[in-house]
């Protein structure tokens, strides 16, 4: 599924944490691992002396930063015999990074989740949503686990959670989500929010999960059988189905709950999942989750598998 996974390093060891999952993933599937630091540039003062002497001192840096960059690739290199590149871009960030993708055939970025305040929050939320949005490349948001998961199941990924809405948009996160989970034996917990029914009619039932009427609850619920038929193939699958008006919230309670390693799902590429699901539910989850997220940009397609059809929502561009 992966072949060039890439890792952005900023110099701070929040990085270090994504350079540890990128190495994993990269040897797991046999793919490629790509370092990849972007030049820091510094501004210039006036007068012909000024500039010189500030030209020497980037060049100073920017050879301090390629010879951090080449000891994290030769650190990786000691513990994996995957290929490991390192390579030092210039230009503003998320077009460095993007452009580089583009010409490296990159098909997963992975990135350290910082700070939840300060430059770090700025650093993180720009480049992390740059990526997300200009890329079209799956990115990996990682979150350090807790000790005692640490401990106990290292730094593989046991359970992942996948929301789903019924579109085939939001499908395309299952592909990469399934190869994780029979790399890493996981368990995939398919989840799907049902809008509650504000004031029944007579005649409608309500379901036994919550205030939401029963023929949508068990649409939903065939909808995801049908998904478990489609892609279950050699991975175990989970189907959860919540009565909820704020799908963001309950994602986040049910990866709470399940005790899940990592979300996948699908993005619009403007912070948005298909609209069904709501205007900034994966912005939110990515941002308020404490587990890893995997944020897949979806390519528009107009084909649906028979099996789900009845149930699916449209496409609302």
């Amino acid at each position: 599924m992966f072949r060039n996974v890439m890792v952005p390093v900023d110099g701070s060891s929040f990085s270090r944490e994504a350079v540890l999952q990128g190495l994993r993933i990269a040897s797991l599937f046999g793919a490629t691992l790509r370092l990849v630091k972007v030049a820091t540039t510094p501004s210039f003062s006036a007068g012909p002396e000024a500039v010189s002497l500030e030209a020497n001192s980037a060049n100073d840096v920017h050879a301090a930063e390629l010879a951090n960059l080449y000891a994290i690739a030769a650190e990786c290199r000691s513990h994996s015999t995957i290929n490991i590149t390192a390579s030092l871009e210039r230009g503003p960030v998320v077009d460095a990074l993007c452009g580089y993708a583009r010409r490296n055939a990159v098909d997963l970025i992975v990135m350290r989740s910082q700070a939840r305040s300060g430059i770090a929050r700025i650093w993180f939320g720009s480049v992390a949503d740059g990526l997300i949005r200009e890329s079209g490349v799956p990115v990996l948001i990682v979150r350090p686990p807790s000790i005692a998961t640490a401990l106990e199941k290292g730094f593989s990924y046991r359970r992942i959670l996948v929301p789903l809405d019924g579109s085939i948009l939001a499908e395309q996160a299952l592909p990469r989500a399934v190869s994780l989970g029979r790399f890493d034996g996981a368990t995939l917990v398919l989840v799907r929010v049902v809008a509650p029914t504000p004031a029944p009619a007579n005649g409608i039932l309500l379901s036994a999960i919550g205030p939401a009427s029963e023929r949508d609850v068990a649409a939903a619920q065939s909808y995801l059988d049908s998904v478990v038929i489609h892609y279950g193939t050699g991975v175990q699958m989970l189907s959860r189905v919540v009565v909820s008006s704020d799908p963001a919230t309950a994602i986040l309670r049910e990866a709470e709950a399940e005790e899940v390693d990592l979300i996948t799902m699908a993005t619009r590429g403007q912070g948005t999942m298909a609209r069904s699901l709501g205007g900034s539910v994966s912005d939110r989850v990515m941002r308020e989750s404490v587990t890893s997220t995997l944020v897949v940009h979806p390519v528009a397609v107009k084909i649906v598998h028979p099996e789900a059809a009845p149930v699916r929502q449209p496409v609302i561009a």
